[in-house]
């Protein structure tokens, strides 16, 4: 049975009053109630205030009543699979003493808020990805829930198949919808941290991962991109955009990153121009040689701003334009329908921002070591860039024959 024990830590005219709450042998938990006395004032003996006037009468009904809001709480939250730790008393005593705004965290939704107000080492595409679960949640009251909302308690493996199903209906793709789900566990966990009760079932939720046939890698080769790039283009955003494209195809970064250069980003290292920028989705700082085709881009300056909507538009168009059209293996949106519908189409047809870096990482290979290329892609083992390129471990191995025997290896 757990209980709860009042102490003083120090001789101090003014000891702050701890709470020592025992579940078990092993978890004992100590925080400081918010409130002090004269030692002097203090039965060791009873572990309370002496009741000789009616300010320590007064104490000691505040410490009782803490005392049952404690173990009330912890009643209430027992069967629910929470973890109690030290975190969750001093929550209960903040709440108790109204040192906090009370939220009710048992909300999904205004956990999810929480949980991107006291993050602060979020990025911008995970706070996106937060926004958008919110969203999606909220969606999910309206539509099928007819505006119930979801509790934290609520999340159980029945909830994870209805809400799957759920956003199958509505065109996403189950990796998609995997994204958010594991975006969900995080917040659930952070809830429970904080004393929220969760459902028993939770920790019984594992991510959701169709496997799939690889995808065609869409790249633009060298020729291609010396079509793009000798084409003769009227429209000024066509010409802008050809400039992104082939830019990107010369750096290898994500087009987050890609998009957001400026003139800032460009350095002169010991005669050496490069592009340093730290990449959005892995905060690691890169430095990206300029080849003498990047420099030709960027010989009048960088090409003007544009949104990756526009990127994507006008790329497919400039690569019309320039007869990419052979015909490849991909998926793209039918009649603006959400879903993607696999086919055969012409590659101007499915290209689209992606294509800057996997080209890159595809024209590259075994012409610059494998490391050097992760380190400008971001890819964090081989085996994910390999993929990414549509490469095998038999590739890789083919490659190094090829260095062996450069080396003349006996």
């Amino acid at each position: 049975m757990a209980t709860l024990k009042y102490l003083l830590q120090s001789k101090s005219e003014n000891s702050n009053i701890y709470a020592r709450y025992s579940i078990n042998r092993t978890a004992v938990f100590k925080r400081k109630t918010g409130f002090v006395i004269n030692p002097k004032d203090w039965s060791e003996d009873k572990s309370q205030p002496i009741q000789k006037n009616e300010e320590l009468k007064a104490l000691k009904s505040k410490l009782d009543k803490l005392a049952v809001f404690v173990n009330d709480a912890y009643n209430n939250a027992i069967n629910t699979g929470v973890e109690f730790t030290g975190s969750w008393l001093q929550l209960q005593i903040d709440l108790f003493n109204n040192k906090i705004v009370v939220v009710d965290l048992d909300v999904l939704t205004n956990s999810i808020n929480a949980y991107i107000d006291n993050n602060e080492d979020l990025r911008r595409g995970s706070i996106k990805n937060l926004e958008n679960l919110k969203k999606f949640i909220t969606n999910y009251e309206t539509d099928y829930l007819k505006g119930k909302q979801v509790l934290i308690r609520d999340i159980d493996l029945n909830f994870i198949d209805t809400f799957k199903k759920y956003h199958i209906s509505k065109g996403r793709s189950v990796n998609y919808i995997g994204t958010y789900i594991s975006l969900l566990r995080a917040v659930v966990n952070k809830a429970s941290l904080s004393g929220i009760p969760i459902h028993p079932q939770f920790k019984q939720i594992k991510a959701i991962k169709e496997v799939k046939e690889p995808d065609q890698v869409i790249i633009l080769n060298e020729q291609e991109q010396d079509l793009i790039k000798n084409v003769v283009l009227v429209r000024e955003a066509h010409i802008n955009a050809r400039k992104w494209l082939l830019l990107g195809c010369l750096i290898g970064q994500r087009s987050s990153d890609l998009l957001n250069i400026t003139d800032k980003n460009i350095k002169d290292i010991q005669g050496m121009k490069i592009i340093e920028l730290k990449q959005q989705k892995t905060g690691k700082l890169v430095a990206i040689p300029l080849l003498p085709d990047a420099l030709e881009i960027i010989e009048n300056g960088l090409p003007y701003k544009i949104n990756l909507e526009h990127f994507n538009k006008y790329s497919k168009e400039v690569c019309k334009e320039a007869k990419i059209d052979t015909t490849v293996k991909g998926k793209m949106r039918i009649d603006n329908k959400r879903t993607l519908t696999a086919g055969f189409y012409k590659k101007w047809q499915v290209v689209s921002s992606h294509v800057c870096r996997r080209s890159f990482a595809t024209n590259f290979y075994g012409k610059i070591p494998t490391p050097v290329l992760m380190n400008i892609t971001g890819h964090s083992t081989e085996s994910m860039f390999l993929s990414y390129i549509g490469k095998t471990t038999y590739d890789n191995a083919y490659q190094m024959l090829e260095y062996f025997n450069k080396l003349d290896v006996k």
